[in-house]
């Protein structure tokens, strides 16, 4: 049924219980993951701009130093990520994308033909369990493949009750 399955992140509690989530859908016939994390460009333009004592070539190499670390920061991360899932038996690709991140998630899904996102929610509500993140809800209403979100109250992650 669900063969392929898109796995955004962004390294939050809630993205590791999903992780362990697609981990188990091993079992349930997933042979491909492609993990990515998407580089907000509205926090990395805070990041990378506006240096007043920098200016021309030198603010221009400096913001792609600032990018490059990033990157390097998030790969090495989603390569631990994609260890994990090989491990249990799963062909693995890694992205790093820079963009609006429910645009990204939902370009990818879309050209990768994605049979299933999974991605986890930290949703800023003091309504346990009725709102999810933005980024989560975007995805979950503008998506053409089924989307499993992993909340923050999901003590387990995908394990039911009593499962060890």
């Amino acid at each position: 049924m669900f063969r392929k399955v898109l796995f955004p992140t962004d390294f939050s509690d809630c993205s590791y219980k999903a992780l362990e989530c697609v981990r188990q859908m091993r079992g349930a016939g997933v042979e491909e993951v492609v993990i990515v994390s998407v580089l907000d460009e509205r926090d990395t333009d805070l990041v990378t701009t506006g240096i007043g004592w920098l200016s021309g070539d030198r603010m221009v190499e400096y913001d792609a130093g600032i990018e490059r670390r990033m990157r390097e920061n998030v790969q090495e991360r989603l390569d631990g990520m994609a260890g994990v899932l090989r491990e249990a038996g799963m062909k693995v690709r890694t992205a790093i994308e820079k963009g609006v991140p429910s645009v990204e998630i939902l370009a990818i899904a879309k050209r990768e033909r994605a049979s299933l996102i999974v991605m986890g929610s930290h949703g800023k509500s003091n309504l346990a369990g009725v709102v999810v993140g933005s980024v989560s809800e975007e995805v979950l209403r503008r998506s053409s493949v089924p989307v499993l979100i992993i909340t923050r109250e999901m003590q387990g992650g995908c394990r039911s009750e009593g499962e060890e």
